[in-house]
């Protein structure tokens, strides 16, 4: 994670922190729990990163294997139409694109006579992602039996661009259920602050005392795995 990642990871952290003494304890003591909500930040954080990377990466691989198609459907070579990926790669997504600057190496490797096919799978294994795994495999097959390995190339990606259009349908769907997820984690202590700043006798209660302090916790537990809960079950899997 870069620098200012980090820092809006620290900030979240300390807002979260402040959120918590002042609703569930009342008390600057529950400050302790700092380092715990630091780290389960930065765990999501890193995540959510993660996935917004990979996801960059899909959108761009599946353009590089559309135009890589379109190329030698037009009757290039594999290694020429590779280079024609590098050049609309680049123009598209720019040098900083991480599935550029692969491409870009591959060809200067293919340069020195290395097989690209080989040099695919190596990048396939590295990022780990399904679709670019299978179609590395896919293209070292057919260029190693010697079958139709266009024929092959021409199918797959036809089939990675309709299953990635009815995962972006569904995100659509989901869109709106995922806004109301937001809301959802919200409304607890938009709740819990009201009866606090208009009902102060009321929850008086449950704090400054061990018995408020292990309802808070108790409650505070069961809100942050229900939040968890709610992510996982909106969590598009195709």
């Amino acid at each position: 994670m870069s620098a200012k990642e980090l820092g809006v990871v620290a900030l979240k952290s300390i807002g979260i922190t402040a959120v918590i003494m002042l609703l569930f304890y009342r008390s600057i003591g529950a400050g302790i729990l700092f380092p715990v909500i630091g780290f389960l930040v930065f765990r999501q954080s890193q995540e959510a990163s993660q996935e917004a990377a990979k996801a960059r990466l899909q959108e761009e691989f599946l353009h590089g294997i559309g135009v890589l198609n379109s190329s030698l459907q037009a009757g290039l070579s594999m290694e020429n139409a590779w280079k024609e990926v590098e050049k609309e790669t680049r123009v598209l997504y720019g040098k900083e694109s991480e599935f550029y600057l692969e491409i870009k190496e591959m060809n200067q490797r293919v340069a020195h006579n290395m097989p690209i096919e080989k040099l695919f799978l190596d990048f396939a294994y590295r990022c780990r992602l399904e679709d670019i795994i299978q179609f590395a495999e896919l293209l070292e097959f057919g260029k190693r039996s010697g079958s139709n390995w266009k024929k092959i190339i021409d199918v797959t990606a036809n089939q990675m661009t309709e299953q990635q259009e009815a995962k972006q349908q569904i995100e659509v769907m989901v869109a709106e259920k995922k806004m109301e997820q937001q809301v959802m984690n919200v409304m607890p202590l938009g709740l819990l602050a009201f009866l606090q700043f208009s009902a102060w006798d009321y929850m008086a209660v449950l704090y400054h005392n061990w018995f408020g302090v292990i309802c808070m916790t108790i409650f505070l537990v069961g809100y942050v795995a229900a939040i968890i809960l709610s992510q996982k079950i909106l969590k598009v899997e195709l």
